[in-house]
């Protein structure tokens, strides 16, 4: 699933009409040199050095802490291990990191409902493949952007090419630049315009790749998925499921306000009406709630 969406960002940059051939190559360069993390690390940390005793509570922190920092130390003046993780393996969560041009999935997250073996390809696209997109996309965000193939703080955009995103950019921080009545605030776009841009390329990309794969089994969007639902509605019905949630007025508020996630409803209404595969999945027509009349699109 991961290869099938980088493949469809490859396309997505190769076909797009706002970028330069130069920056276009670059951003390919930035693609295939980023390493894909999945599960758990290849090399498993050694903790036999430290000592952890049943009745030493206070003794076991202590100890803990040291060996962690004597770790951190030991790092200086090394190369970088592009391959050692920041999260553990039971973690549910994701993450992509611009410094060293990594993105990274814990075994944590790869259960239900985010990924299921047992379901179709449309369900887990829709799932599982989002998330990847986004991290994916997290390398090509406002800030994953100022970022080069090698995790070095650089500039490798044309100027006009720069002008182009920012003004794509806009449109998605104008638009989250929103009321949220369950919180009682306005959202800042700004605040929250990488995840969202990931959140909005990373459908698209995630979409790229189920397409590649029905093609090559020889069925298209609108093949039945089963449960009368067609391969495109199940993509979207998945991806919905996924941020199914609920906050209380008060958490939600601290959310809007302090951290960069769009809540769990923005994340699934801002993002597929900006998208007229969705529009087409459940014939919504120009001037319905889910068809915005102006669309935004990064990636």
């Amino acid at each position: 699933m991961v290869k099938a969406i980088e493949v469809a960002l490859d396309e997505d940059i190769e076909n797009s009409a706002w970028m330069s051939d130069k920056t276009k190559k670059l951003a390919q360069e930035k693609l295939a040199a980023q390493v894909d993390k999945i599960g758990y690390p290849d090399q498993w940390r050694d903790y036999s050095s430290l000592q952890i005793k049943r009745d030493d509570f206070l003794g076991n922190v202590e100890r803990s802490a040291k060996y962690e920092m004597d770790r951190r130390l030991a790092k200086v003046g090394k190369p970088i291990d592009r391959h050692e993780w920041g999260m553990s393996p039971p973690t549910v969560n994701a993450y992509e990191d611009p410094q060293t041009n990594t993105i990274n999935f814990p075994a944590g997250i790869l259960q239900p409902p985010y990924f299921d073996v047992s379901q179709i390809d449309a369900v887990n696209f829709g799932a599982i493949g989002a998330v990847i997109g986004h991290e994916i996309i997290h390398g090509y965000d406002d800030q994953g952007r100022k970022f080069d193939a090698n995790g070095n703080l650089r500039d490798w955009w044309t100027a006009e090419d720069a002008a182009n995103y920012d003004e794509r950019d806009k449109c998605i921080t104008d638009e989250y630049t929103q009321d949220v009545p369950e919180a009682g605030v306005q959202q800042n776009g700004k605040l929250s315009a990488g995840e969202d841009t990931a959140d909005n390329g990373g459908i698209h990309i995630a979409l790229g790749g189920l397409t590649g794969r029905l093609k090559s089994e020889g069925k298209d969007l609108d093949s039945p998925a089963g449960n009368g639902l067609t391969q495109l509605q199940t993509f979207f019905v998945s991806y919905a499921n996924v941020w199914c949630s609920e906050l209380r007025p008060e958490a939600a508020r601290t959310a809007v306000m302090s951290q960069g996630h769009s809540l769990g409803r923005y994340r699934v209404n801002n993002v597929v009406s900006n998208m007229p595969e969705f529009a087409h999945a459940f014939s919504c027509k120009p001037g319905q709630p889910m068809v915005r009349a102006k669309s935004c699109r990064v990636w």
